[in-house]
């Protein structure tokens, strides 16, 4: 992923300090522009010694042939002239006046000169390259110039009912569904491992099986309660319920089932990924930072062969953007065939390193995750790679207007883009009960900046004297399953549980209800669904400790101050 070096080669009619601006703006080092523009120079120089060099190993061959032909002696002097050994200034005709052995003793000294050159040019290329990748695309006009994202993105629109509703947030939807299990997830994964699970259907027989309050609850918080256990592995009768069939599971799947079917309708090829990719190859597709805060390294052996002992290492896919970016590596791309679009599907894994603290609870953000992506490949010419950025960011908008999720669309400021994308929409889905807006989805154009690394070549072939043109590439969310499950779980609560999404219901089970099974009964109902007769009745203090018990401590269950006391 990196820009083209003649941007930066102002012969070639580049700007470095259109260039250095760029890097200003994103609030990145602009000194590395002058640390490439300095390298180039002399590895400019460099290969044009070593050029010249090779012409003369050439030209001393040749006449060598010359005088050999002509039989002439080839002495036995080695000797070489003080004004020979400028090899710079040797010409054809200073040759001609040389014996064989001279002209022999002289190509030595080229090849020494070359591999001088050769190991200077080398170096110099690296010195370059560390640069050249961590300078970012140019940045679009329209991107807001800022270094704080929290204040300074810039809502381009809003779709939906965005106001603060009092409710639950999903951390506790999840679990008062019992979908979801993280105590256990963790201590087979690791920190953010979970299970999706069966949703327990409670009803009125099984009551004394939960662990919720058998009392008063009195006004100054001292309980005067018996604390039943609740059998969390079995219903009552020891068997599971009619309904306890995995809906979690299988609304995740509807989400991925209703997405693709989304994207096949409007042109998009359904491609599942490898979860795993070669060091090389994810070199050309990730930058550099990924590699230490995001991607998992995988090391196993470089073979099948029994007895081969190497190693390779490999990395988990923290995107299908990236297999796909490399699907068309080193080929030329047709004008007639662009855009090329895939639905990628696959599970993605992120250490979420720097995300410390940040959505410890619930399934928001967690290390494993299966999400449907959109992936162009488009024509960089006419403007067609910024008529598909708004024709991806709109197609995510229709999905969650569909699914009846309102969001907000915000126009990511410039310090917070990564290197490839000339700039970021962001599509943010309101979240009630947490009062927040939540990002679900993001919409990049990354122009040629990573088609240029990948070598995925614009046209049929390189015409003689042209320079050579590269893709443009883009890449959008269109469902993060679990992030999208949190919205729903918001979104669509009810006093009595969560319904479903109408677009949603048929690909769940057969026989399902529209609604998925109610939330586990509490002593109180849900502070959203109050009257405004009842909030005032309600303490706090009582409401939450009424919650207490093994069950809450498995929900971790947040106590806000929602309601005052009467």
């Amino acid at each position: 992923m990196v820009l083209d070096l003649d941007l930066f080669r102002v012969d070639k009619g580049g700007d470095p300090a259109l260039i250095r601006e760029s890097q200003e703006k994103r609030f990145k080092d602009p000194g590395l522009v002058d640390q490439l523009v300095k390298a180039d120079s002399e590895w400019r120089r460099c290969r044009f010694r070593a050029d010249n060099l090779n012409k003369l190993k050439n030209l001393c061959s040749k006449t060598i042939g010359e005088k050999m032909k002509k039989k002439e002696p080839v002495g036995n002097d080695e000797s070489i002239p003080e004004d020979v050994l400028n090899l710079d200034d040797l010409t054809a005709d200073t040759l001609t006046n040389l014996k064989v052995s001279q002209i022999k003793k002289v190509r030595l000294l080229v090849d020494e000169a070359i591999l001088k050159c050769d190991t200077e040019r080398i170096k110099l290329e690296a010195e370059r390259f560390e640069s050249l990748r961590e300078i970012g695309n140019l940045l679009h006009p329209s991107v807001p110039i800022s270094d704080d994202e929290d204040a300074d993105n810039k809502v381009e629109r809003i779709w939906g009912d965005c106001t603060v509703r009092k409710k639950y947030s999903h951390v506790d939807l999840v679990v008062m569904v019992d979908g979801f299990e993280g105590e256990k997830g963790a201590v087979v994964a690791g920190s953010r491992g979970y299970f999706l699970k069966e949703l327990r259907v409670i009803g009125q027989s099984d009551k004394e099986h939960m662990c919720c309050a058998q009392g008063v609850v009195g006004m100054d918080g001292q309980r005067q309660q018996t604390q039943i256990s609740w059998d969390r592995g079995k219903m009552p009768s020891g068997k599971p319920s009619k309904k306890d069939m995995g809906v979690l599971v299988f609304l995740e799947q509807a989400l991925i089932q209703f997405a693709l079917r989304t994207l096949a309708i409007r042109g998009y090829t359904p491609i599942y990924t490898p979860f795993f990719m070669r060091k090389e190859v994810m070199q050309e597709v990730a930058q550099l930072s990924q590699f230490d805060e995001e991607l998992y390294k995988v090391i196993g052996k470089g073979s099948e062969k029994s007895d081969d002992n190497s190693y390779e290492e490999k990395y988990l896919i923290a995107t299908s953007e990236q297999p796909i970016a490399a699907l068309h590596r080193d080929e030329w791309l047709r004008p007639e065939d662009l855009p090329i679009k895939y639905a990628g599907l696959s599970t993605c894994f992120r250490q979420e390193v720097g995300s410390h603290g940040r959505d410890t609870r619930g399934i928001f953000r967690v290390h494993q995750f299966e999400k449907i992506e959109q992936f162009v490949y488009s024509s960089p010419h006419d403007n067609k790679s910024w008529e598909m950025f708004e024709e991806m960011i709109a197609t995510a908008e229709e999905f969650y207007q569909s699914l009846g999720i309102p969001y907000h669309i915000v126009n990511i400021v410039s310090g917070s883009l990564n290197h490839a994308a000339s700039k970021k929409l962001d599509l943010e889905a309101w979240f009630p009960g947490s009062g927040a807006f939540r990002e679900l989805v993001s919409c990049s154009n990354c122009t040629d900046y990573q088609a240029r690394r990948l070598r995925i070549r614009y046209g049929q072939t390189k015409k003689m004297m042209d320079k050579v043109e590269f893709v443009h590439m883009l890449n959008a969310t269109m469902c993060a399953t679990t992030r999208t499950i949190c919205a729903i779980l918001e979104n669509y609560q009810t006093e009595k549980g969560i319904l479903v999404p109408e677009k949603l219901k048929e690909f769940m089970p057969p026989g399902e209800a529209p609604c998925l099974p109610p939330l586990v009964h509490l002593p109180a109902p849900a502070p959203g669904f109050l009257d405004d007769s009842q909030a005032p009745k309600l303490c706090l203090v009582s409401w939450c400790q009424a919650l207490q018990g093994a069950w809450l401590k498995s929900s971790q269950y947040r106590c806000v101050s929602l309601f005052k006391c009467s």
